[in-house]
């Protein structure tokens, strides 16, 4: 039961990554939020309100009803798998978190610091010109004004 609930989760996930019109900031977004989450999963468990964990919920108050004791060694199993998760999560989308800040300023160039910017992937770009390009638009109110309003 546990997997199922856990596995529910990481379904929804990968459904709301799938499709067309996805920009990579929505992606991470989605991906940094059920980081967060696995971290709540794990909290849900090692308290035992089972909140997000319906079906274990359920088999677990069904094995108290028939005097089966729920061991402890159950519950470290079920944290364990969701420390492998968030360990396996982690590694898998560093790059991603890498990227983010670099990435968040395709949505807010006019607050963007130069310097926050890892451009390492960005080779093809003329460096030099594209941090006087910044700064010049950062300087004009018109732009940045355009900016803020289709926010």
């Amino acid at each position: 039961m546990f997997f199922t609930d856990i596995c529910q989760r990481v379904n929804e996930l990968n459904v709301k990554l799938q499709g067309t019109n996805k920009t990579i900031i929505f992606m991470i977004d989605l991906i940094r939020a059920f980081d967060a989450k696995l971290h709540v999963f794990r909290n849900d468990i090692i308290t035992r309100n089972y909140k997000y964990f319906p079906n274990l919920k359920k088999n677990i108050n069904d094995l108290d009803i028939h005097g089966k004791p729920v061991e402890e060694t159950v519950t470290e199993e079920f944290i364990s798998v969701i420390d492998s998760s968030i360990n396996e999560f982690s590694a898998r989308f560093s790059q991603f978190k890498e990227l983010s800040e670099t990435l968040k300023f395709i949505m807010y160039p006019d607050v963007t610091s130069f310097d926050k910017l890892n451009l390492s992937q960005f080779d093809w770009l003329a460096i030099e010109e594209f941090e006087m390009q910044l700064i010049d638009f950062q300087s004009s109110s018109t732009w940045t004004q355009k900016f803020i309003e289709t926010r």
